[in-house]
Parts: C-alpha cells; sequence; structure tokens
C-alpha cells in the first residue's frame, strides 16, 4: 500500500475540525479497499484469457472506482473505526 496519498489528507485538515477527520478515515478506507480489490485481481483464479495491458489498466480504473463509490457507504465500518479511534484528537466547533 502507497501511503503517499495521506500527505494531502494531513495538509487539507485543519486540527479540531470532525468533517476533516471523516474525509481522512473514508480517504483510508477508499485507499484499502482499492488495495484489496488489486490483491483480488491478481490471485490465481482472477486470470483472464482474453487479458492484455489495456484490459488490466481499465480494471486497475474500475477498481478505483468501485473504492471510491463504496467508501463510507457499505458496510465495511472501516472509516467508522478511524473516525472512533481519532475522534478524542478533535474538538467539537
Amino acid at each position: 500500500m502507497e501511503v503517499k496519498h495521506l500527505n494531502g489528507f494531513a495538509l487539507t485538515a485543519p486540527q479540531g475540525d470532525r468533517a476533516a477527520l471523516r474525509k481522512a478515515a473514508e480517504g483510508f478506507e477508499e485507499m484499502l479497499l482499492t488495495e484489496f480489490l488489486k490483491a483480488a485481481r491478481s490471485a490465481p483464479l482472477a486470470e483472464d484469457i482474453m487479458g492484455s495491458k489495456g484490459v488490466d489498466q481499465f480494471r486497475d480504473m474500475f477498481d478505483s472506482q468501485v473504492a471510491r463509490a463504496s467508501a463510507g457507504r457499505t458496510g465495511f465500518g472501516i472509516a467508522d473505526a478511524v473516525e472512533r479511534q481519532f475522534g478524542s484528537y478533535v474538538k467539537d466547533r
């Protein structure tokens, strides 16, 4: 998993902002789901006889969009857990 994307969340999140915490938690969930989907695609059962670089690239983009659409809106609960874990560091305004 590449954590370089987390720097953007840290730079844009004002300290003490619950909305920014939620956004960061959903961003983390999105990245984690993307990595799960990539791992599932790389499994031997995911091999495609018609596979090509173009198909692989399309699948990566599709997986990223599925993860983005799913983050914070599904029953995974990863974003909720991150928000609970770090919520004590954020003050309500």
